[in-house]
């Protein structure tokens, strides 16, 4: 009866958690006791309730764990794809390409109308626009870049926390169970803290049945080892003038470098995806002020100019799209602008030639215009953004479809467990039914041994 009656608590038991969040079903394990020998005959002694087990599987942990953490990756990645595509906003009407379409054309009329004031102040103004474009792109993607820190140290906060809370864990469920006592609940919160990890970083759980605790490793090096925790470092280190947020391992005294999870779509996005493409920003930046300062220097200005011709001067300044400005010399005075080649009056061969820079090959080995270069950038950005957001679709079903067949394993069947309260309590009665005879027959001998 108590066999039954302890079966029949379970089936509660997985009933009321049946919305549980992260509840692993639980079964009676039975052992029939051992049997005893009367007079020749051996008799059995009933049952006994071994254990409440969990219906747990731990290869469908680790492959949903696995998946896990490449949803994490992915997930962040697409999230920056998405900031990074409309600070670029290519092709667009107010984005970088029309800022050059707008300076080119400046020249333009300027080769049409070479002595004009206002058209030499348009090309001024037009100068100024495209190196604002430039230092406001590549400012807003090192903006994305800084956020990226500030989350990476957020989430190094959150991994900490979870590998506490595992430690704590640890100890509770092994004084429970050096008791004797069964700790499923317990282990049902360890890893439902374990799958939260999972999608942070690449982890690794390892239980010891010897203390049935749990030793929990992030890219291979353990962090938490039965109540000792190790926790992640997020260390400022300044690298090339910037400061970055290095992930470092106080225990083995080492940089970590994560494999898995949000925190390594973190680090990718901050160590490669921006950079990469400030960088292309910065070659395409370059080559205009190269290309441009190297005509403008040998035209002449307008006669009667401050600067005696040819003006030796350059239009742009600096050297990458962070630094790109347009010179003092033309800011202060469109009329320095060089767009005589000759320094004769109504000479427009310098600014021609200036115009003509538009159409002319010059990046990727003279395959590549100013404006082909940074179509082929949003291009290939776009086509980034595609690829991951299908790696992350599929990933998502793949979890979801991992986490359905884990939770059919693990999880409460309403059914099932229906069943089973209807056959524990036919059990239960029949056992009562048996006692209450077995104590009408021991009445009638006790009666039979007065006469």
């Amino acid at each position: 009866m108590r066999a039954n009656q302890q079966g029949l608590n379970t089936a509660g038991h997985n009933i009321a958690n049946v919305n549980t969040e992260g509840y692993t079903r639980q079964k009676m394990v039975l052992e029939a006791n051992d049997p005893v020998k009367i007079n020749g005959l051996v008799l059995g002694t009933g049952v006994n309730v071994m254990s409440i087990s969990r219906v747990r599987d731990a290869f469908l942990d680790r492959q949903f764990r696995d998946s896990n953490q490449l949803m994490g990756g992915f997930q962040k990645q697409a999230d920056a794809i998405e900031m990074i595509e409309a600070v670029i906003n290519e092709p667009g009407d107010t984005g970088l390409q029309q800022s050059i379409e707008d300076y080119f054309a400046s020249l333009q009329d300027l080769a049409t109308n070479p002595e004009s004031s206002a058209v030499r102040t348009t090309v001024s103004e037009q100068g100024r626009s495209l190196a604002r474009s430039f230092n406001q792109m590549w400012q807003q993607l090192e903006t994305i870049r800084e956020n990226k820190n500030l989350e990476i140290i957020d989430q190094v906060q959150n991994v900490n926390e979870i590998l506490d809370s595992v430690a704590q864990l640890n100890v509770h469920i092994g004084k429970t169970e050096a008791l004797g006592n069964q700790a499923n609940d317990l282990r049902d919160n360890r890893d439902r803290l374990l799958d939260q990890l999972s999608q942070l970083v690449d982890i690794s759980a390892q239980e010891d049945p010897a203390n049935n605790t749990v030793t929990v490793s992030v890219s291979g090096q353990a962090f938490v080892v039965i109540d000792s925790v190790t926790h992640i470092e997020a260390r400022s280190v300044n690298i090339d003038g910037k400061e970055e947020i290095q992930l470092y391992n106080p225990e083995a005294k080492e940089e970590l470098s994560i494999r898995g999870g949000e925190l390594f779509g973190l680090v990718q996005i901050r160590d490669e995806m921006i950079p990469e493409i400030q960088g292309q920003l910065d070659i395409l930046a370059g080559a205009i002020i190269g290309e441009v300062n190297t005509l403008h220097r040998t035209g002449f200005g307008l006669q009667g100019s401050r600067l005696s011709a040819p003006t030796g001067i350059d239009f742009f300044v600096g050297e990458d799209a962070r630094t790109i400005q347009l010179s003092s010399l033309i800011n202060n005075d469109p009329g320095n602008i060089a767009a005589s080649g000759s320094g004769a009056a109504g000479d427009n061969e310098n600014a021609l030639q200036m115009a003509m820079l538009r159409n002319k090959g010059v990046l990727n080995g003279g395959q590549f215009t100013f404006e082909d270069f940074l179509a082929s950038m949003a291009s290939t950005l776009g086509l980034q953004g595609e690829t991951i957001q299908k790696r992350l679709g599929n990933q998502e079903i793949l979890v979801d479809n991992m986490k359905n067949f884990r939770e059919s394993v693990i999880g409460v069947n309403m059914d099932e467990e229906l069943v089973d309260l209807v056959r524990f309590q036919n059990a239960f009665g029949a056992n009562a039914r048996v006692i209450s005879i077995t104590n009408e027959l021991m009445g009638i001998v006790t009666q039979l041994g007065r006469y």
